[in-house]
């Protein structure tokens, strides 16, 4: 044979050889692709070499199958297509369908792992797992909220199950799902150290949380019981319901308050936020005074409160799986709602309000990112995994902030005169015994008008009571405009007031004097006009042993103007020695 034809028969033999090899990796590739498309196999987790196993997202490992029946029993199973799942494909929703879930774990070490497959949204009506031990063999594990508590593999709040994977071995497990509310296939896989670790951080922050919300409880309770508002109750309402219904969403209620009772675990959840909406909308309605300063959306208000106050009363006789996507429609609605009332309330000037929209759009942001982490947009952290129970909490702080504000009104409330918006006697006790202390210290002067309206009774009697308001009304928007700070002015009581002038000697108070009292003077015309008279005292010129005996020289002074005709202003130093220095002047009108 020649060397050419060695080479031609060589090359031929190459490439039958060739397409022999590429005939057989065709089969192999047809036979394992068949093999792909019959095997219901998840995706296989390798369990990796380190002893201490922490997997946050376990549920991107995990197949899913939709089961729209719920007939299909775990032989069937095994033999269905499972499709890979994301953390968005995981959180199912609203679904009358049951849901499995698969993985299967590979321990390719030389010991057996012992692991803990938990499942951390505990409201789950229904969470049966069964774990492959051997052909057709299969350990099972059956919870769920609406079973006893007692039916747990291990006393959480969380659905966490032991998972058991012989060395060098695979070991399968299916989780089937079937709830009424929604299913959140939320699963972490831990070994003993990092569960035992996780748990005490969570333990921690539970701790904070709801400490935080006793203190609150406690704070609001005793302030109504001191001040008598009932904003401060309705606060208190709000805040204790939330936050039971935060202890039933974490799963805590149902372990410890109760365990033996899934069913009222269930309606209780429905109850209690129907509850807490209808006391969110009536704090806000009280400490925002929808009713007066934003009407039409207070009636809106009571319309939501009676929609919460329906859902509640039909709760018990409606089922969970009907009732609870109106329910959770109203509390998006009524959420939005009154962060719309604090902002236009804001807008028209209410206090109070700042705090409360500040509050309700911390709490909406912190449920925005536990909905994104939820969804796979952010990574699982301490703050996007509590991302609702934060937001929650610096809300109700954040309200109670808007309470102290309104503590603030309140006190200003109590101190101020409302017919005049003057400050009242109250005020007045309090602020002159500071005023004469500090001038007295300092060695600074200070000048106290007192002044009345002349003739008051007799002008109530020709022109009515109402009349009589209008021009006290009058002198009050007049001391106002006169009586800035530091000044006060205040209403002593019926047609008297009085003006206390820190830092003002005697010659000025004189002229400021003369000056309110043309200013009165012109306020009113015709058969309407009224005129003043002013007493005044100087701290400076004169020597007095206390405030009230301060008080005493201008009231004096007041007296003497009236003497003297009225329409006047008198000082104590020019008044008339001879003069007694004050009682029965009550029946000089």
């Amino acid at each position: 044979m020649t060397p050419v034809r060695i080479a031609v028969s060589t090359q031929r033999l190459g490439w039958r050889v060739a397409a022999c090899m590429s005939v057989w990796l065709l089969l192999v590739l047809a036979s394992v692709a068949v093999r792909a498309a019959s095997d219901p196999a998840a995706p296989v987790f390798v369990l990796p070499a380190a002893e201490r196993l922490h997997v946050e997202e376990f549920s991107r490992h995990i197949g899913l199958l939709e089961d729209p029946k719920g007939a299909l029993s775990i032989d069937d199973v095994t033999q269905s297509t499972f499709t890979p799942a994301t953390l968005a494909a995981a959180n199912v929703g609203f679904t009358p369908s049951v849901w499995w879930a698969r993985v299967t774990l590979r321990n390719e070490g030389s010991r057996e792992r012992e692991l803990y497959l938990r499942q951390t949204y505990p409201l789950i009506d229904y969470l049966d797992v069964y774990e492959q031990t051997g052909p057709g063999e299969w350990r099972s594990h059956k919870t769920g909220d609406r079973r006893p508590f007692a039916a747990r593999d291990i006393a959480h709040r969380d659905l966490v199950f032991p998972i058991h994977v012989p060395a060098g071995a695979e070991r399968v497990v299916y989780m089937r799902y079937q709830s009424q509310g929604p299913i959140d296939i939320s699963l972490s896989l831990y070994s003993s150290p990092e569960l035992l670790e996780s748990l005490s951080r969570e333990q921690l922050a539970y701790g904070i949380y709801y400490g935080c919300v006793i203190m609150l409880l406690v704070w609001s309770s005793l302030v109504f019981i001191a001040v008598r508002d009932k904003a401060f109750l309705a606060y208190f309402a709000y805040v204790a319901t939330f936050g039971l219904y935060m202890l039933i969403h974490n799963g805590l209620a149902y372990q410890y308050l109760w365990p033996e009772s899934p069913r009222w675990g269930n309606t209780s959840l429905v109850a209690l936020i129907c509850i807490a909406l209808f006391a969110g909308l009536q704090f806000s309605r009280m400490i925002l005074r929808a009713k007066e300063v934003i009407p039409r959306l207070d009636l809106a208000a009571r319309g939501l409160q009676l929609v919460a106050a329906t859902l509640l009363v039909a709760s018990p006789f409606v089922p969970y799986s009907t009732i609870i996507s109106p329910i959770a429609l109203l509390v998006l609605v009524g959420v939005i709602f009154m962060l719309l009332l604090g902002v236009c309330a804001m807008l028209l000037g209410s206090r109070p309000a700042r705090f409360y929209v500040i509050a309700w759009s911390s709490f909406l942001c912190g449920s925005v990112v536990f909905l994104l982490k939820t969804f796979g947009v952010l990574p699982h952290t301490f703050i996007t995994q509590n991302g609702w129970q934060i937001g929650s909490l610096l809300e109700m702080i954040l309200l109670s902030m808007t309470l102290s504000t309104r503590m603030n009104e309140l006190q200003h409330q109590s101190r101020t005169d409302p017919l005049t918006l003057l400050g009242n006697r109250r005020l007045f006790d309090d602020r002159l015994p500071e005023e004469f202390a500090v001038a007295r210290e300092q060695q600074r002067p200070l000048s106290l008008l007192v002044l009345d309206i002349d003739h008051f009774k007799s002008y109530n009697d020709r022109h009515g009571h109402a009349r009589g308001d209008e021009a006290i009304k009058a002198v009050g928007h007049a001391l106002r405009k006169f009586a800035r700070k530091p000044l006060l002015g205040c209403r002593y009581g019926g047609e008297e007031f009085t003006v206390i002038l820190p830092g003002v000697d005697c010659q000025t108070a004189a002229i400021m004097s003369e000056r309110l009292r043309r200013i009165i003077e012109e306020t009113l015309h015709g058969d309407l006009a009224i005129t003043i008279s002013i007493g005044y005292a100087c701290l400076g010129r004169d020597r007095f042993e206390s405030a009230d005996k301060f008080f005493e020289a201008a009231d004096s002074a007041l007296y003497t103007a009236k003497q003297r005709g009225r329409n006047c202003v008198v000082a104590y130093h020019d008044r008339n020695e001879q003069e007694a220095p004050t009682p029965a002047r009550a029946a000089i009108s």
